[in-house]
């Protein structure tokens, strides 16, 4: 993408050896910039079982993530065939719904993803009971993979091919603008707008759940500002 017949012939650079490292780096920037949306192509899913690495565990709540994991669509299960939604839900919000007692273990009604210093995980509200494992025995994780620079020549990016030609136009006016052909770059703006409208199309977040208002934990005499859904 960044050679003769691609970058460089948008650029006007007619050899294969003219600033590669320059040409190379404006190609991964556009590539991340347009791949990294909440797009189809870095859907993935990876299911939690007694078998599996990690394995659910009865008495246990905290699980690691995938290695390639960056962002959670949805945790659930099934039963009866229907899927049941394990809520991602903030940390002040977790903490009030949380019930972490080996007594308390079931199965799971909210989950949030944390950070634990080397690795990303969730955390059940509840441990995974063994009634759950025996009943259930499945839990699935959808998420999004991180988007990673392309790094060799046979490298492909993972945008479906009808959308990897927009990557060009983006590399092509971010390429132009740091070495200072700011009259070229402006041929490339309606390109690199057609390129975002077209990528953008495919956000999954034009799909997803809208968030819910939730009263407060106790109707305390109110105080000033406020109201049973929280701040006004």
């Amino acid at each position: 993408m960044y050679g003769v017949d691609g970058l460089g012939w948008m650029v006007g650079i007619q050899d294969s050896t003219t600033d590669l490292p320059g040409r190379k780096n404006a190609v991964n920037w556009a590539y991340i910039d347009l791949a990294g949306i909440k797009g189809y192509w870095r859907r993935r899913s990876s299911d939690y079982t007694s078998s599996s690495s990690p394995a659910l565990v009865a008495g246990t709540a905290a699980y690691n993530v995938p290695s390639d994991y960056n962002d959670a669509y949805r945790l659930y299960y099934r039963e009866a065939g229907q899927m049941v939604d394990v809520q991602l839900i903030g940390d002040s919000e977790w903490l009030e719904r949380s019930a972490t007692r080996s007594t308390d273990a079931g199965d799971p009604r909210f989950a949030r993803l944390v950070h634990n210093g080397t690795s990303y995980r969730f955390e059940l509200d509840r441990p995974i009971s063994a009634a759950f494992l025996t009943r259930i025995g499945t839990l699935t994780l959808e998420y999004g993979i991180r988007v990673v620079q392309l790094s060799a020549d046979t490298d492909k990016p993972i945008l479906p091919p009808n959308l990897a030609l927009h990557i060009l136009s983006l590399a092509a006016y971010r390429y132009l603008l740091t070495q200072g052909d700011l009259a070229m770059a402006d041929r490339f703006k309606p390109d690199v707008a057609l390129a975002r409208a077209e990528v953008l199309r495919y956000d999954l977040t034009r799909t997803g759940r809208p968030r819910q208002l939730r009263p407060r934990t106790s109707y305390a005499p109110a105080r000033a500002g406020w109201s049973d859904y929280g701040q006004v």
